[in-house]
This record gives C-alpha cells, structure tokens and sequence, in this order.
C-alpha cells in the first residue's frame, strides 16, 4: 500500500485551472490540528500517516498510539472500504485512504476532566479533551495508479456510516456565495461532539471552500484563515504602501525581500511545520535541527507561491548570505520562544515553579 501525500491547499483561486461554471461549492470548518490519514488496503490491512509520511509501529504522533486511537480506527478503516466497494466507489482490489485532521487533547471547560499526560495537538482552538481525528476526504487508489477522490457528499456518507466522524457543512452554493460565508465564528466541533461551551469565543482557524464534486484535472479548493492564524505577519502597518513604494521604510529590493521574509516567521507558520512530525522534543537535536531547515525551507516556498519571487531559482540568487543568515537566527529565535512558553505552561500544569 503506497503512501499518498495530501496536497497543500491554496489560500486563493489564482493558480486554479479554469474554474468549473455552475458547479456545486461547499464551505467546511478547518481545523486546527495535524494532517492525519488512515489507508486500508484489498487484504484488509490498515496503516496510518502523517502529512510527511506512514507512520511506523514505534512512532506515538501526538499519542495517537498510547491513547489507543489506532486501535479505535482499525475496523472503521476496514469497514469504509467495504462499504466503498459495495457503493461502487471503489473496485476489489483497491485501497481506500480517509484524510483528516488529528486534534484535540486539551478542553479549558471547569465541567470537562483532562485527559492525565495528554498534550494538546495545537493550541489556540480547543475541540476535545482527548484526541480525535476527523475525516475531510475519501481518496480511493487503484493498484500502481494515482488516487482518486470521491465527490464530497459520497465520501461524508460513506465515512460516517463507517463510523468515522467527517467535516460538516456549513454553506453550499456558488463559488460567490460559499466566499462570502463568514470565517470568523466559533468552531462548531466541540459541540458536535457533546461539549459545553467555553467562555471565550474559541474561534475557529477559518474555513475551506471546495467543489461538491470531484473530477476535474486538478483539484479546486482554498482556505480561508482569520488573521489569528495567519502564517504572514507584517511588523508595520504601513508595509503595504511599502510595498508599493509609497513608504520610505524600504530603500530597494534588499529590504523588499528581507520585510517579507522576515513576516513569514510566524508562530502560525512553525506550528505548520511542526505538525507535520509531532510535537518538537527541545531535548532532541537531531528533531530540532530538521525543524528548523523545514521552517526556513517553508518560508523560502512561502515567497515563491506568493508572489514576492518569480522561482525559487529567482529567490536562491537573490538572497544574499547576509539575509540566510537573518533568517536563520529569526528561525532559531521562533523556535525557542515557542518551546521555551511551553515548557512553563507544562511546569506550570504540574504546579512546578521556574
């Protein structure tokens, strides 16, 4: 059973083949957690990944395997094949992946017990005190083929009569009509599954906005993030006109391209990144320094997919040693700010001081 990476979602419409005229939009929730999938192959046997890659026996992706949660979504994974196969969705010998989102692992509710030992999968949203993976996409993948995704509505029936908890709807229309749906809202998992509601708002991460049917020669959907979960943030609110010349802060192409780098170094950004192993070790080097080169790497593809370079040959010529190693250090300085903050808040849980 080959492993099939999810591709990244765009944030706009811009490098999207021709959009289908009169077709079915659908507006889902994105969560805030990390990419997770679950594959079941003809022979019934199931395996789990991350965005980066399957996941071996030994690796407990945020306590996925401790928390007995492969275990929960053995016979789901085995049953959605099935009933894939009976619907006509997939043929006998395929294999059927569900992709989703891991979250959960902490709920701030006084009425809701924590899950002892379990660290949240992201913060800023909270969902669950205890893990939960939900499925947003049913891909089914013929032997040595590509996979192929099912039409939205089939693939949220087949999952949940498998037992699987799917992305719900929140708007369906035109393409207008699903980007004018609001993305600043409370996130609605919690109380899908049961949970009381928190004082504050808990907003959601934002939203994506997706064909109701597959089919076409690429993919067409986006996501729509609030400006808390943004991965860019510009320092000054007068970048813009900086931008286009109409501030003196930028003095040429060098500083054009060390402002815009330097906005790219976001929390938001990191916690991207990380998501995509676990959760960073400080104690581990080798993890850290992977860490690093993949959230420096992330900010160099970050320029090229929006727009600041036109390649990433253009962007390599252009980054003088100087700016490398700005970024570097703003990297650095990032990463243990973030592991350093969740170290106290961790002696803090245990009521250890320092």
């Amino acid at each position: 059973m080959g492993f099939t990476k999810y591709p990244k979602i765009p944030l706009s419409t811009k490098d999207m083949p021709d959009l289908p005229a009169g077709a079915e939009w659908i507006v889902t929730e994105k969560l805030h957690g990390a990419n997770f999938s679950v594959a079941c192959d003809a022979d019934g046997k199931v395996e789990f990944a991350k965005r980066s890659g399957p996941l071996p026996l030994e690796e407990d992706f945020y306590s996925f395997r401790s928390q007995r949660l492969d275990r929960r979504l053995q016979e789901p994974a085995r049953r959605v094949r099935a009933l894939a196969v009976r619907c006509g969705l997939a043929a006998s010998g395929d294999s059927v992946c569900v992709f989703g989102e891991l979250v959960g692992g902490h709920y701030p509710h006084p009425d809701v017990n924590p899950v002892p030992g379990l660290q949240p999968v992201q913060r800023g949203v909270w969902y669950s005190p205890d893990l939960r993976f939900i499925g947003f996409d049913l891909a089914v993948t013929p032997h040595h083929q590509p996979p192929r995704y099912t039409d939205f509505d089939a693939a949220a029936s087949c999952c949940e009569a498998a037992g699987f908890l799917f992305a719900a709807v929140l708007a369906r229309g035109t393409l207008p009509h699903c980007l004018e749906s609001p993305i600043r809202f409370s996130s609605r998992l919690p109380a899908r599954l049961g949970l009381p509601s928190l004082e504050d708002d808990n907003l959601a991460e934002g939203v994506v906005v997706r064909t109701a049917r597959e089919g076409l020669p690429l993919r067409t959907l986006l996501k729509r993030k609030i400006d808390e979960f943004g991965e860019t943030r510009y320092s000054s609110p007068n970048w813009a006109a900086a931008k286009s010349g109409g501030a003196r802060a930028a003095s040429g192409p060098h500083d054009l391209l060390r402002y815009e780098a330097m906005a790219r170094v976001t929390e938001s950004r990191f916690e991207a990144v990380e998501s995509k192993t676990g959760r960073l070790d400080a104690a581990d080097k080798v993890a850290c320094r992977k860490v690093l080169e993949d959230l420096k790497e992330d900010v160099r593809l970050a320029l090229v997919e929006d727009g600041v370079a036109s390649s990433e040959a253009a962007l390599a010529e252009a980054l003088s040693q100087e700016l490398c190693d700005e970024l570097d250090r703003a990297c650095r300085g990032l990463i243990g700010s973030v592991v350093g903050r969740r170290a106290r808040q961790e002696r803090s849980a245990r009521g250890v001081g320092g």
